[in-house]
């Protein structure tokens, strides 16, 4: 299951994602009502487990951004775990410093300017979406609410993205930021990597 904090952003990115890997809803569920901040995201989560924790792996997909209950967010995921959760059931929080498009920037760069957290003109994350814009053409006229007009072109670069996307967590380790607060960073490759096992996994079944 992967619960985001975006109503559009992120979901239709994973609907994009499992349908090219050929998985179905009965083996994936996405929820885009998470609510708009990150302990929403949290809590709408555990309230979804309550009423059926039969899942392998739970992904808390949120922003840092501005929003002031992001540590209250990383530390309730912590203590989620359903009564009658299955075996081995892994509940991550998948935040992303400042915001989901920097998943989106990792595809055509590697840069790891950081993006300020504190008061300014301008959110973090609105800082981030100007500086997308100007990284590469398909990103020219992007849109929050949907993926369209670029996901093809940036589906060869994913498995770079992923790559820089661990390579900065590694980077922000050496120079002592941190776990869960790393900027820029985001943890999004380890859902895409999990699907992409589910893939390979059904397609060795079948």
């Amino acid at each position: 299951m992967i619960v985001t904090e975006g109503s559009k952003t992120e979901p239709e990115y994973f609907r994009r994602l499992i349908r090219e890997l050929g998985l179905t809803t009965a083996s994936v569920t996405i929820t885009g009502d998470g609510g708009s901040a990150p302990i929403s995201v949290v809590e709408y989560a555990e309230n979804l487990l309550n009423d059926d924790p039969d899942f392998e792996h739970v992904f808390l997909v949120f922003d840092r951004d501005r929003h002031t209950t992001y540590d209250a967010a990383i530390a309730k995921a912590k203590t989620l775990r359903p009564r009658k959760a299955p075996k081995g059931q892994a509940i991550v929080a998948i935040p992303s410093i400042p915001s989901f498009e920097i998943w989106y920037l990792f595809h055509v760069s590697d840069d790891r300017k950081p993006y300020s957290t504190g008061a300014g003109v301008g959110s973090p994350a609105w800082a981030l979406i100007r500086e997308l814009k100007v990284s590469h053409a398909c990103f020219a006229e992007y849109d929050k609410e949907k993926c369209g007009a670029f996901y093809d072109e940036i589906r060869p670069m994913r498995d770079q993205a992923c790559t820089r996307a661990e390579r900065a967590l590694e980077e922000a380790s050496k120079e002592g930021q941190p776990i869960l607060q790393e900027n820029p960073s985001t943890r999004a490759y380890l859902v895409v990597r999990r699907l992409q096992d589910m893939a390979r996994m059904q397609s060795e079944k079948s």
